[in-house]
């Protein structure tokens, strides 16, 4: 079943209610969730999962995910923080250590992507070359 148009704007407010300073308000969301439960059962489970998925969708875009092959001190986590918020506002930072990416790091906001790994490179290279 389809998202109607206006349950779908109502589900867009809350969730750009739900959010202060670019960080998730848990009361919001709990006042949230309490109101689309209100709706009929068809709805209310359509509407629910629509919140829950935009409200994710929402935090990913300040949200900075760091993948190296190593541990960073804090002092380089800040700096690629600062970095990165000339472009984007980040609320939350996590970092996740690879080995697989051999060498180098990935960062990713929400849709965007900077692969600065060695197996990235080889990648590219794989696909400059044909294979």
């Amino acid at each position: 079943m389809k998202i109607k148009k206006q349950l779908q704007k109502t589900v867009s407010r809350l969730v750009d209610l739900s959010f202060k300073d670019n960080k998730i308000s848990e009361s919001q969301v709990v006042r949230s969730i309490k109101a689309l439960k209100s709706l009929p059962r068809a709805e209310a489970i359509i509407s629910l999962s629509e919140y829950l998925r935009s409200l994710k969708r929402k935090e990913r875009e300040h949200t900075l995910y760091i993948e190296t092959t190593m541990p960073l001190a804090q002092s380089q986590i800040k700096k690629v923080k600062g970095i990165v918020e000339k472009k984007v506002k980040i609320t939350k930072v996590l970092v996740n250590i690879n080995a697989d990416i051999l060498g180098g790091f990935k960062l990713r906001v929400g849709d965007e992507i900077w692969d600065e790994s060695v197996a990235g490179k080889i990648q590219q290279i794989k696909e400059a070359i044909g294979r």
